[in-house]
C-alpha cells in the first residue's frame, strides 16, 4: 500500500491515483524537473487558503525530502538601496531679518511723517480768509502756457494809497495826587502844605528856595546855573514821584532829579525840557557829562503838549538802573556800571544861557519818595 502511494516530485505533497495536477504546488503530475529546482527558482503560486484545502506536508514529516531540501534557506529579499539623506534646510541669517524689519519700520515712519508734514503745509498755505481750505487739485493745477502768456506784458502804474498813520499814543491816567504829610523809616509823603520836614529855604543872587501857594519851588536867577534841594530824609529813596509845573519862559530852563549823588561833580541825573518835549538820562563824572541814552536828548511822548501844564514825573533810580515814567507811562529805562552806594537824592532846576530878569522857576507838589519800589 505504501508502495502505491505517490508524492509530488516538486513539493512532496501526496498524490491521488487519478490526479494530474498536484494540489500542493499546481505542477503537472509526471512533469520534468526536480524538487530542488522548483524550490530554488519557482515561486509558489498564490492561492487563497480555505479550511477544506489540504495543507502541504511539513518537511520534517516527508520522508522523501533530503536534508539538502530541508536546509535550503528561503530566497534573499531583493536588495534595496536606502534613500539618499534629505538635504538639510539652510537657516535664514538672523541679522538679515533684523535689517529687513528696521528698513520696513523706517519706511513706514518716513511715510507717516512725510504725509503729516505735507498735510500741514497744504492746510496752512491754502486756507482762505474765510477759513475754507480749497481743493488740493485746484491748488496744484498748473495752467498751460499760451502765446499770450509768453509774450511780455505791458505794465501799468498803480497809485497805492498812502500808509495809514499810527494812532497817537494815549497817555494813561497818572496816580492820584498825594494828600497830607507823613514820614516813616522808608517813605516820605509831602503835599507841601507846610515845611514840616525842613526843606531848604534860602535865597541869594543865584537862586531862591521856598514855599509858595502850597507848593515847593526852586528859582534860578542867573543864566547857565542850576540849583538843587536834597530830599530831607535819613534814607536814600529809590523812587521819587511828584507833580511839576514851570513859571517864566519854558525855553529858558529845565528841571530834573539827581540820584546817586556823591558831590556836585559826581552823580546820575534825569533832566526834562518842557519847551522841546524831550529828556535825557546821563551821568556827571568829574564835571564831565555822559549821556546814558542813545543821544543827548530823547523825545518825550507822554509830556503834556502845553509846556506850562502840570505833569507827573516818576524816577526810579538804583546804583545800576534808572527808569523814567511821565504821566503814568514808561518813557525810558537804562542800565549802567554800578555806582557808589548811599548816594543822596535831590530835586533841581537849571537855566540856559539866556534868562529873563524874573529868572526860571519850577514848582514841585505832592511828592512821594520811598525805598519800597
Amino acid at each position: 500500500m505504501l508502495n502505491d502511494l505517490k508524492f509530488c516530485q516538486f513539493c512532496g505533497a501526496p498524490l491521488e491515483a487519478d490526479m494530474k495536477v498536484c494540489a500542493g504546488c499546481g505542477q503537472a503530475v509526471g512533469g520534468t524537473g526536480s524538487p530542488l529546482e522548483y524550490l530554488q527558482g519557482t515561486p509558489e503560486p498564490a492561492r487563497p487558503a480555505t479550511p477544506l484545502e489540504p495543507q502541504p506536508a511539513r518537511a520534517d514529516e516527508n520522508p522523501f525530502l533530503t536534508e539538502e531540501v530541508k536546509a535550503a534557506p528561503p530566497p534573499p529579499p531583493p536588495a534595496t538601496t536606502p534613500p539618499p539623506p534629505a538635504a538639510g534646510k539652510k537657516k535664514f541669517p538672523t541679522w538679515a531679518i533684523i535689517v529687513i524689519v528696521l528698513v520696513v519700520v523706517c519706511c513706514c515712519l518716513t511715510f507717516i511723517i512725510g504725509g503729516v508734514a505735507l498735510f500741514q503745509v497744504i492746510n496752512q498755505s491754502n486756507v482762505s480768509t474765510d477759513d475754507i481750505v480749497p481743493s488740493i487739485f485746484e491748488t496744484l493745477e498748473v495752467p498751460l502756457l499760451t502765446p499770450e502768456l509768453t509774450q511780455p506784458q505791458e505794465t501799468e502804474s498803480v497809485n497805492l494809497p498812502p500808509p495809514t498813520p499810527e494812532p497817537p499814543l494815549i497817555p494813561t491816567s497818572p496816580p492820584p495826587p498825594i494828600v497830607g504829610q507823613s514820614l516813616t523809616e522808608d517813605t516820605l509823603i509831602d503835599d507841601f502844605s507846610s515845611n514840616q520836614f525842613e526843606w531848604a529855604e534860602e535865597a541869594d543872587d543865584i537862586s531862591v528856595h521856598g514855599f509858595r501857594d502850597g507848593r515847593y519851588f526852586i528859582q534860578v536867577l542867573q543864566p547857565e546855573y542850576f540849583a538843587w534841594s536834597y530830599i530831607p530824609t535819613d534814607f536814600n529813596p529809590t523812587t521819587v514821584r511828584f507833580n511839576v509845573q514851570i513859571a517864566g519862559s519854558a525855553s529858558e530852563g529845565t528841571f530834573g532829579v539827581m540820584c546817586n549823588f556823591q558831590d556836585s561833580s559826581n552823580y546820575h541825573y534825569v533832566e526834562i525840557d518842557l519847551d522841546t518835549r524831550a529828556f535825557q538820562i546821563g551821568q556827571e563824572q568829574n564835571d564831565q557829562s555822559y549821556p546814558l541814552t542813545s543821544t543827548d536828548w530823547v523825545d518825550a511822548f507822554y509830556l503834556q503838549e502845553d509846556p506850562y501844564a502840570v505833569n507827573q514825573v516818576s524816577v526810579y533810580c538804583t546804583t545800576d538802573t534808572i527808569r523814567l515814567e511821565i504821566n503814568g507811562n514808561l518813557e525810558a529805562e537804562v542800565s549802567f556800571i554800578p555806582a557808589e552806594p548811599d548816594g543822596w537824592v535831590a530835586l533841581y532846576a537849571a537855566s540856559w544861557d539866556t534868562l529873563s530878569p524874573g529868572g526860571f522857576t519850577v514848582y514841585f507838589d505832592d511828592l512821594y519818595a520811598t525805598t519800597r519800589e
